[in-house]
């Protein structure tokens, strides 16, 4: 689960929004800034994050950091992970927190939907 995380972050990082779409499965949905938005095809979700990379280089973005707060199974290939996430910009740094239900398909885990909030993202400065 972890190693999902860490390749969503440096997508992010990457400013890759192909990359990030990879990392979540068809048909998905996302609640964020954007609202709440469902996906069914990889061209929708790569053009939502392509949006998002151009503000997030707008912004000053420079990397993400995460903390797996809590997992909880829900089934046997279906988890739901809260996760506190850190944004570091060029002057300071913004937390939140995001829900995500993962499904493992072929050994491998994916992102079928995300709910961001607010919250802190528990990690030590």
């Amino acid at each position: 689960m972890e190693e999902l995380f860490i390749k969503y972050a440096a997508a992010f990082d990457a400013f890759d929004p192909e990359k990030i779409a990879s990392l979540y499965r068809l048909p998905c949905a996302v609640s964020d800034a954007d609202g709440v938005q469902t996906f069914t095809d990889k061209a929708a979700l790569i053009k939502k994050f392509f949006a998002n990379c151009k503000a997030m280089r707008g912004f000053g973005y420079q990397k993400a950091q995460f903390n797996i707060l809590e997992k909880q199974q829900l089934g046997k290939k279906k988890v739901a992970v809260t996760i506190g996430w850190r944004i570091m910009t060029v002057g300071s740094h913004i937390d939140f927190r995001t829900l995500y239900i993962c499904h493992q398909i072929e050994n491998a885990w994916y992102i079928f939907s995300a709910n961001v909030y607010e919250g802190s993202s528990s990690i030590d400065t």
